[in-house]
C-alpha cells in the first residue's frame, strides 16, 4: 500500500494576533480560503519551570497557564530583571493590549521607499473607515480620517495650549463604533466594540478560515517548499507549505527564524522601556469604563531625547493592578476604588535607543536577558519632568508615585528583522526575508518604532499591504 501523500498548502499563516488577523482579511477579499496555524492549549505544558511576570495585567486574570504554556513551548527563559510577556492562547496578547494607537506615523522606517511608507498609511486609513474607528489621524499638518471623541475640559484644553517643548495629542483609540458617533466615550459598547482579535475575529467569514489548533515548534526547508513541526498538548503533526506568513508576535517569530537560520549570536530586540505613574487629578474624571485607553499623549518634541507619557484615568482594573504591585496598599483597597476618579494613570515610554532586551539560543532552549542598563534612573528623572508640567497647568495635585516594571514589561517588541539591513535576518520591502522566496513576516518584526510609541496602527495596516500583495 502506498503511503498517503502529503497536503501541500499554498499558503499558511502562522499566529492569530490582530496583524494575523488583519492580513487574512485583507488576504480573503481576493482568495476563497486560507490556513491558520495558532494554538489555544489551555492544558498546563509539562516542562521545566520558568520565570514569568509575577502579577500579570489586571485584564489577563485567569490566563496564567497560557503564559506559563508560551515560555516552556518556545523553549524561552528569562534571566532576572526581566519581565517579558507572552500567551499560547488564540488571539495572543491583541486580546489585552491597551487600545491605544499613534494619531499619526512618523517614519521612522527609513529603509523604506516613500511610495511604501504612503501605501501603509492609506491602508491604515481604510482600515480606520472600514472599522470606525475612535479619533483623529493625521497626515503632516492635515486630518485624513475623523472621528473625533471628548475628554474633560481640563484636559481638552492642555491639547490647546502651544508649548515648545511637549506636543499634546488624543490618541486614536481601538473601538469600532456606530457611524453617528456622538463623541462621548461613555456611550460605547465596551465589550462588543474593543478591537481585539477576539472581536476582530467575528467580522471575519469563519467559513473561509482553517484553524489548526498546534503551536509552530519548528521551520524546516523541503526542497522548495517549507515544512512546519506543529505541536500541542496531545499529538505532533508536520504541515508543508508553498508559502508561510509569520505574525506570530516579535518574540516567537524571532526564535523561529533564529533556529531556522541557525543563528547563534545575540539579536536585539527593540522595544519602549517604561515606567508607570500615578497622580491625582485636580478634578474628577468620570469613566463609565472598566478599562479605559489614554485620553492624552504628551510627547516631548527633542528628537535626541523622544519619551512621551499618556494619561488615563482611574478604573477598576488599573486600581487592582497598582494594589497588586503595592501589597502594603491592600488595606487602602476600598478607599482606592472610591477615589479613582481622582487619579491618573501614566506610562512613561523612551524611544527604541534605550532598548535593553537580547535573546540568544543556548544549546536547545533561548534565553531573554538584558545588558542593567540603568533605565530606572532616567525614567524617573522623565517622569519627574511630566510632573512638573502637569503640576504648572494644574492638572494634577503635587503628588506621585511610580513603578518601574522592569526590562520587557512594556510589552513592545520589535525590529530583530528589519526591513532592508544587511544579514540574514533582515526582510524586503515586501516583508519576505532575506534570500527565502516563501518566507513573510508581517508582524512588528520588521519595524524600528522610534517614535512611535503606540504603533500597532502602523504593523496592522502593513499587514493589509500584505494581504493585499500576496493574494494576487
Amino acid at each position: 500500500m502506498k503511503p498517503k501523500k502529503q497536503k501541500v498548502f499554498d499558503i499558511i499563516v502562522i499566529g492569530s494576533g490582530l496583524n494575523g488577523l488583519n492580513f487574512i482579511d485583507k488576504y480573503l477579499e481576493k482568495k476563497k480560503y486560507i490556513n491558520v496555524i495558532a494554538p489555544n492549549l489551555d492544558k498546563p505544558h509539562k516542562g521545566k519551570k520558568v520565570r514569568f511576570l509575577k502579577n500579570l495585567p489586571s485584564q489577563m486574570k485567569g490566563n496564567r497557564t497560557f503564559v506559563n504554556n508560551y515560555f516552556l513551548s518556545n523553549n524561552i527563559f528569562m534571566k532576572k530583571g526581566v519581565n517579558v510577556l507572552g500567551i499560547l492562547k488564540s488571539g495572543g496578547l491583541s486580546d489585552f493590549w491597551g487600545l491605544q494607537f499613534d494619531s499619526y506615523f512618523n517614519n521612522d522606517q527609513k529603509s523604506l521607499s516613500n511610495n511604501i511608507f504612503k501605501d501603509i498609511e492609506n491602508e491604515f486609513v481604510k482600515f480606520c473607515k472600514k472599522f470606525n474607528l475612535v479619533g483623529k489621524f493625521h497626515h503632516k499638518d492635515k486630518i485624513v480620517y475623523n472621528k473625533d471623541y471628548t475628554i474633560p475640559t481640563h484636559l481638552e484644553k492642555l491639547e490647546e495650549i502651544k508649548n515648545s517643548k511637549y506636543l499634546v495629542k488624543k490618541p486614536m483609540l481601538a473601538f469600532s463604533v456606530k457611524k453617528f458617533f456622538n463623541k462621548n466615550l461613555n456611550s460605547i459598547d465596551e465589550k462588543k466594540s474593543k478591537i481585539t482579535a477576539s472581536n476582530f475575529l467575528k467580522k471575519l467569514n469563519n467559513k473561509k478560515i482553517k484553524h489548526h489548533n498546534y503551536y509552530v515548534d519548528k521551520i524546516t526547508k523541503k526542497g522548495n517548499l517549507i515544512e512546519l513541526i506543529c505541536k500541542n498538548s496531545q499529538q505532533q503533526k508536520k504541515f508543508i507549505a508553498k508559502k508561510i506568513v509569520l505574525a506570530a508576535g516579535t518574540i516567537a517569530t524571532t526564535k523561529l527564524i533564529m533556529d531556522f537560520l541557525n543563528i547563534k549570536r545575540e539579536v536585539k530586540i527593540l522595544h519602549h522601556p517604561r515606567l508607570t505613574s500615578m497622580f491625582i487629578s485636580s478634578y474628577k474624571i468620570l469613566s463609565n469604563l472598566s478599562f479605559t485607553p489614554s485620553l492624552l499623549q504628551i510627547i516631548n518634541k527633542k528628537k535626541t531625547d523622544y519619551f512621551s507619557a499618556d494619561l488615563r484615568p482611574g478604573n477598576r482594573l488599573i486600581t487592582d493592578s497598582i494594589i497588586e504591585a503595592f501589597p502594603f496598599m491592600k488595606p487602602l483597597k476600598n478607599i482606592i476604588n472610591t477615589l479613582k476618579n481622582r487619579l491618573i494613570f501614566s506610562n512613561i515610554l523612551l524611544d527604541s535607543s534605550n532598548s535593553d532586551l537580547y535573546i540568544k539560543k543556548n544549546e536547545n532552549f533561548f534565553k531573554i536577558y538584558s545588558k542593567n542598563k540603568n533605565l530606572k534612573k532616567v525614567l524617573k528623572n522623565k517622569n519627574f519632568q511630566i510632573f512638573k508640567y502637569l503640576t504648572s497647568k494644574k492638572i494634577i495635585l503635587p503628588l506621585f508615585k511610580t513603578f518601574y516594571p522592569g526590562a520587557g514589561a512594556d510589552f513592545h517588541y520589535f525590529g530583530t528583522i528589519p526591513f532592508k539591513k544587511k544579514g540574514r535576518l533582515s526582510v524586503n520591502e515586501n516583508c519576505q526575508l532575506r534570500d527565502q522566496k516563501n518566507i513573510y513576516i508581517v508582524d512588528s518584526s520588521v519595524f524600528n518604532f522610534k517614535t512611535n510609541k503606540y504603533p500597532l496602527g502602523l504593523a496592522v495596516a502593513n499587514a493589509r499591504r500584505m494581504g493585499k500583495i500576496l493574494s494576487k
